[in-house]
């Protein structure tokens, strides 16, 4: 069951199936009542809007998540590396894998290639209100950093943070 990711900014198709997937993903984000959204109701943008801004943004990375070659979900991973730091930092910013690739590694593997992929300081926060993430990434960010994290609580998120400066490599499959 190979996994891989692709940064998806070079391709339309890879686009309009993010603008696809997201639809799913709000209605997650809405089924687990974490209260992250409406903010397409309040800022007043489409889906299109929003995933096309990823497409624009110079320090947004969006991946396509697949498994042995089929479309499985999306992920953004932003830089926010400020002039006066030396130091990279990466935020991952949006993950979602769909319903029928679930709780069979696709996230796990999507992740930790994503974190082998941009050596730096990380931070992946999640809603304090969806204990399902968190529990998710707490799992596989002490597994990728062999428990070298820290976890914040602050504003109704939980932030994991943790560096890939430090030879943390991905776990052998």
């Amino acid at each position: 069951m190979p996994i891989s990711i692709r940064e998806a900014k070079a391709s339309q198709q890879d686009r309009e199936w993010i603008e696809q997937a997201y639809g799913d993903y709000l209605a997650d984000l809405a089924a687990d009542q974490t209260g992250v959204f409406p903010s397409l109701t309040v800022t007043g943008q489409s889906i299109a809007e929003l995933v096309q801004g990823w497409f624009r943004d110079e320090r947004s990375v969006p991946f396509v998540i697949l498994r042995e070659n089929q479309l499985a979900g999306f992920a953004l991973v932003q830089h926010e590396t400020a002039a006066d730091d030396r130091k990279r930092h990466y935020r991952l910013s949006e993950f979602f894998v769909g319903a029928s690739f679930r709780r069979c590694g696709v996230g796990r593997g999507a992740a930790m290639l994503l974190f082998s992929r941009f050596a730096g300081e990380w931070t992946i926060a999640e809603q304090a209100r969806n204990p399902g993430a968190i529990r998710f990434w707490r799992r596989v960010v002490a597994e990728y950093t062999n428990g070298d994290f820290r976890e914040r609580r602050a504003h109704g998120e939980v932030a994991h943070q943790f560096s890939t400066y430090r030879g943390a490599t991905a776990p052998a499959r």
